[in-house]
């Protein structure tokens, strides 16, 4: 699953109301269950809601929000099951933190942030911890898409250069690199300075 880079975000704004409804029922469900566990329609209710919720980020495209959602509705498959979770109080917090993070996170969205999975592997892991599921790491979030065409400075020259020029024209651009980023780091001519960053960086 990949952040899309060119989602209209203007699609979140149509369902955003139908979004928080629905969470604040997966919330009100799992109040009740939390209050009565002998009430188990109460957590197939909250498995419900959660699994709409993740039907509809998905149709938007929002799969980082939807990989949170996602997580959240096995914590409650598992919890209605009874079998496989260690602390039920601890389970009971980290599934009401996701529900109750998740409208904040799509807040942001709406402002022009982008979706990104990283940003929730936090709140992802402990809700796989409740359930005694292995943490994600940063690189199993990071999935660019490696299917766009290369720039055409990515090719690299037509004929390579000999070792020795390549060697001692490497050395030039680190000590103009180096330079830039002390002046940059001092407030020297800021502007300047990155504009001369970012061309030794298009050089090497």
């Amino acid at each position: 699953m990949r952040p899309q880079d060119d989602i209209d975000y203007t699609t979140l704004a149509w369902v955003k109301g139908e979004l928080d409804e629905t969470l604040k029922q997966a919330r009100h469900a799992l109040e009740a269950y939390v209050e009565d566990p002998a009430d188990v329609s109460q957590m197939r209710f909250c498995a419900t809601y959660l699994h709409q919720v993740q039907g509809t980020l998905r149709m938007v495209e929002l799969y980082g929000a939807a990989m949170v959602t996602e997580e959240m509705e096995h914590l409650a498959a598992a919890l209605l099951d009874g079998g496989a979770i260690a602390d039920r109080d601890e389970a009971y917090g980290v599934l009401m933190r996701g529900i109750m993070q998740l409208p904040d996170y799509l807040e942001r969205l709406q402002t022009g942030h982008k979706d990104i999975p990283i940003v929730l592997l936090p709140l992802l892991n402990d809700l796989r911890a409740a359930r005694g599921e292995k943490g994600l790491s940063e690189i199993a979030l990071f999935t660019p898409d490696l299917g766009r065409d290369l720039p055409g400075a990515a090719q690299g020259p037509a004929q390579p250069l000999p070792e020795a020029e390549l060697r001692a024209r490497a050395e030039q651009l680190r000590t103009t690199f180096q330079m830039a980023l002390l002046k940059w780091f001092r407030n020297d001519d800021v502007d300047a300075n990155l504009t001369r960053l970012t061309e030794t960086c298009d050089r090497l």
